[in-house]
């Protein structure tokens, strides 16, 4: 997988285990700048304020990127990520969503399965095909 693509991108649709692996280590830089960002540390040091909001730009942003690909292997709307700020039920939602529950399988509106368990687009039906597809009884 490309990291480029996976935390860039809000395209596509991303795995489980891909999620967790990428989702992991931006959670482990998050915490240190946090840490870092206390009101007892802010402006004793200017260069390191705007080093920190540089670093937590591209954590918002990496996180957004991972939070939409997995919405869309669960076949929701990039606007379910808005459900992820709420207090309380954002944290919840993201880990039952985002890490627990398993994606489409198959393709869907935004890409093929990422476990590559899509049809091949050759054995697809068709318009021409949809006679075949009809059960008779």
């Amino acid at each position: 997988m490309n990291q480029k693509w996976a935390l860039f991108s809000f395209k596509g649709r991303m795995r489980r285990r891909d999620y967790w692996l990428y989702s992991l280590p931006v959670l482990f830089v998050t915490i240190p700048v946090f840490m870092y960002s206390s009101p007892e540390n802010t402006g004793t040091n200017p260069m390191a304020d705007i080093l920190a909001m540089v670093v937590l730009g591209f954590v918002m942003w990496a996180s957004m990127a991972l939070n939409i690909k997995r919405l869309h292997d669960r076949n929701k709307s990039a606007w379910w990520v808005v459900v992820t700020f709420l207090p309380l039920i954002g944290p919840i939602f993201a880990l039952v969503e985002l890490g627990i529950l398993k994606g489409t399988e198959g393709d869907n509106q935004f890409g093929p399965d990422p476990k590559g368990g899509s049809t091949p687009p050759s054995s697809r039906p068709n318009d021409d095909d949809k006679e075949s597809m009809t059960i008779e009884m």
